[in-house]
Order: C-alpha cells, then sequence, then structure tokens
C-alpha cells in the first residue's frame, strides 16, 4: 500500500526498513565519493513541519514494512526562474511499486500546478542505463552532467 509520509516517526520507521535494502548497494553502486548516511538523512527529514511544506515522501508498505520510497522536493529554481518538483532520493525492492510510487508523486505535483519534474540517476548503478532509457520515453531530456572530486 503506497501511502505518502506526513510525520517524522513515520518516515525514521520507514527509512530504517530501507536501510538495509541500499546499504549494499550505496557501497558497491552509490555516488562516486560518497555514500548516503541514513542519520543524516533522518535527521534532516523526518520532521513533520519538513514533511508537509519542504519535502514530501511517499512509501509503499508491504507486510507493515517499507520496501520503497519517492521524496521529492518544490523548490523555485531561481537561475532559470521555474517551480520544479525535485526528485531527492528514490529506492524500491518492486519495479512495480517503484513506478508506482513514482506516479503518486506526479499526480501530487500536478495537483500543486507544478509545471517541471526533475529526476536523477545515479551513475554507477548497473540499471542506470535503463533508468535513462525510461526517462527519455517518458519525455524527459538530458539537461546536465554533474563531476566531482575531493579537493
Amino acid at each position: 500500500m503506497i501511502k505518502k509520509v506526513l510525520t517524522g516517526p513515520e518516515f525514521k520507521r520507514a527509512f530504517l526498513d530501507l536501510e538495509e535494502i541500499f546499504r549494499e548497494e550505496n557501497g558497491k553502486y552509490g555516488h562516486a565519493l560518497f555514500s548516503i548516511d541514513h542519520q543524516s538523512v533522518i535527521d534532516n527529514f523526518a520532521h513533520t513541519n519538513v514533511l508537509n511544506n519542504l519535502f514530501h515522501c511517499w512509501v509503499n508498505w508491504e507486510d507493515g514494512k517499507a520496501d520503497g520510497i519517492i521524496i521529492f522536493s518544490d523548490i523555485h529554481q531561481p537561475f532559470l526562474n521555474q517551480r520544479m518538483w525535485y526528485e531527492q532520493f528514490w529506492v524500491s525492492k518492486n519495479p512495480k511499486k517503484s513506478f508506482a510510487l513514482y506516479r503518486e508523486a506526479v499526480k501530487f505535483a500536478k495537483k500543486r500546478d507544478i509545471p517541471y519534474i526533475v529526476m536523477n540517476c545515479v551513475e554507477n548503478y548497473p540499471t542506470s542505463p535503463k533508468l535513462k532509457k525510461i526517462y527519455e520515453k517518458l519525455g524527459f531530456k538530458k539537461d546536465s552532467e554533474s563531476y566531482i572530486k575531493k579537493l
């Protein structure tokens, strides 16, 4: 069952359930120089005010445990002077439920009259080439690439 997360304790519970999914993947396929710090995510997102105003999160619950999550923020991009629905995080055990999470988030953004959506793709992940093709089929255009190094 997909549900919008509205409280800090519910977010924390979901993220801790999912931490075991991405712990191994995070080390193998995560961002180029960093691993996701689950405690930092909990500390920054698990607040009712944040989840109702700044960041929006949907979780798929199966048998009382989270098995997928998607998080977006509603931002105003000042350089482009555009309002955007910006994906922050997306992980799921089940590809069918994964895209159901995406559809719920998009439906929410449309109701709020957000005109643009920005999706991300971690370069090292094994399914990234497939995901990029899916984004293109959904009408997304590649906008930029990021490069990072330690100073």
